[in-house]
């Protein structure tokens, strides 16, 4: 099973095509995020439906309601298979959102892998990573979302809570070379944990992509 997303952080279209083609044949999908789409527009995310790919569109949406709503009524001019609202803008407004969002499937974002506890607790947050995780974790099942992006870490968690939900992973490195990530695991680790689907962007596009997705995929035997 393909289960590799391949993150798009380039501010070129050119660039972000380039990748993909050599990577096409053995990735599940692809994830364009605010660099992307601020650099590129829609149509830059449009270019990329020729790969015949899912296509992850990553803004992490979190406002008032009304605003949400009306992002998600938009998704389907962009053709796009997924899209990522934040946990934080609770239960009643992505109920709300998932009802207009149509055949494009909703993700929640819980808590980044760039946070550490210490993150939380400067912020103002009364909870650890794990609490939140958890709680936020449960607002996404209560809303009916497809699923949730969270670290390999907590995906035990998440399929205890509900586990219907979809777990997809960032925070996943070859080796321990962690970067700006906190709460990271090796491919490998992720999927033993029970992630669904593994996000990688820098560990998978520096450098020269098909050598990295076959040691990806050798981690994975």
């Amino acid at each position: 099973m393909k289960n590799i997303i391949v993150a798009c952080d380039f501010s070129s279209e050119d660039e972000a095509i380039e990748t993909i083609e050599q990577l096409k044949d053995e990735i599940f999908g692809i994830k364009v995020g605010l660099q992307y789409v601020t650099s590129t527009g829609t149509e830059g995310v449009k270019s990329l439906l020729k790969f015949n790919l899912p296509i992850m569109y990553d803004i992490k949406a979190l406002d008032i309601r009304n605003t949400v709503v009306e992002f998600t009524k938009t998704l389907k001019n962009l053709k796009v298979s997924y899209a990522t609202v934040h946990l934080l803008n609770g239960e009643e407004t992505l109920k709300e959102a998932v009802k207009h969002a149509g055949n494009v499937k909703l993700i929640g974002i819980s808590v980044l892998t760039s946070f550490s506890d210490e993150t939380l607790q400067k912020l103002g947050f009364l909870n650890n990573v794990e609490k939140q995780v958890e709680r936020l974790v449960k607002i996404a099942s209560a809303a009916e979302l497809y699923g949730v992006v969270c670290s390999p870490r907590e995906v035990k968690m998440v399929k205890k809570i509900d586990p219907k939900l979809v777990c997809f992973t960032p925070g996943i490195r070859l080796s321990s070379e962690a970067h700006d990530q906190k709460r990271t695991m090796t491919p490998k680790e992720a999927v033993n944990e029970g992630s669904n689907y593994l996000i990688l962007g820098r560990p998978l596009t520096s450098g020269n992509p098909r050598e990295n997705i076959k040691k990806i995929i050798q981690s994975l035997e």
